[in-house]
């Protein structure tokens, strides 16, 4: 039997890959309901084939699909990113919650909390602070960014907008989202709603272990978030990782495909902890490698086009 611990994006996918195949599976969340916290937007084509595999057809739950992303000024074609209603998708996979008393395998989903697994040692957790508020404005992703951190402004359709940031100085927060209001145009108004979070951003490598006992951790709680900030499809694919090697009766090679498999994940966080070090010629190394595979998937930009956002 197994009992999974978080019904975020990772944890519900994994129960319906799980109890779509045959597994005595079960989960539970302190929550009574999905939040509306941070991660509107998803990679379509790579979210779209993880959820046909429980018969979760993505469309349903696409709110639109910006035409750019406007970092700092620079206007960058997007490719493949669009924004979600992350809350009704997430409400629509939720079951009835309950706790095993003796489960073979605890599935561990819950995210920067980590509350299975041991302690992450010299953790990276960046506090975040995000609301939505009316706006009439193009409806493209705006992005101000630093080497600490980003201010974002989503559009969710309607003239909603999702405007947050995350720093590792939590104290400059404010002061992004009013670099973010000015450069933009995004005036202060009533919020709708506000929250505050948290983000794990760190190497998978450096949140081992990924199994402890009959303890093994999925998603945020193990690293699978990417150095922009992504956390959907890293969770996605790692929660698809586990399953194969739950179904397959191969859990010692989890780790092994973890690394393997979302080893752009590893090198996108080690070029984050590079800048943070000021390890600059560490960073720029990486840069071709990490343009080479968003511009693939997520929005066209040169390795001088971000050399330029960051500062370097």
């Amino acid at each position: 039997m197994i009992q999974i611990f978080g019904a975020g994006i990772a944890g519900s996918y994994l129960y319906h890959l799980l109890s779509k195949n045959g597994f005595d599976v079960k989960i539970y969340d302190r929550r009574r309901e999905p939040d509306c916290r941070c991660a509107w937007g998803t990679v379509y084509s790579e979210a779209k084939r993880f959820y046909s595999e429980i018969d979760l057809d993505l469309d349903e739950y696409v709110l639109l699909k910006p035409d750019y992303v406007v970092a700092n000024g620079l206007w960058m074609k997007n490719r493949d990113i669009v924004i979600f209603d992350k809350k009704k998708l997430l409400s629509d996979l939720w079951v009835e919650m309950s706790v095993e008393g003796k489960p073979e395998v605890i599935v561990d989903a819950t995210g920067v909390s980590r509350a299975f697994l041991p302690p992450v040692e010299n953790d990276r957790v960046l506090p975040t602070f995000q609301c939505i508020e009316k706006h009439d404005a193009e409806e493209n992703i705006y992005i101000w960014m630093e080497k600490t951190g980003y201010a974002w402004a989503f559009p969710l359709g309607d003239g909603r907008w999702h405007i947050g940031a995350g720093n590792v100085e939590k104290e400059r927060i404010p002061e992004f989202i009013g670099r973010l209001r000015e450069k933009f145009g995004f005036a202060k108004e009533d919020s709708i709603c506000q929250c505050s979070a948290k983000i794990r951003m760190l190497q998978p490598s450096k949140c081992r272990p990924f199994i402890s006992a009959n303890v093994v951790g999925v998603g945020e709680a193990i690293g699978c978030v990417s150095g922009a900030g992504e956390g959907n499809v890293p969770a996605l694919a790692s929660a698809k990782i586990l399953y194969d090697c739950l179904n397959e009766e191969s859990l010692s090679e989890y780790e092994e495909r973890i690394l393997r498999d979302l080893d752009w994940v590893e090198m996108e966080q080690s070029f984050v902890d590079a800048l943070l070090r000021g390890s600059y010629l560490t960073a720029i190394r990486l840069l071709p490698r990490i343009i080479a595979r968003e511009n693939r998937r997520t929005v066209h930009h040169t390795v001088a086009d971000f050399i330029k956002l960051i500062g370097l």
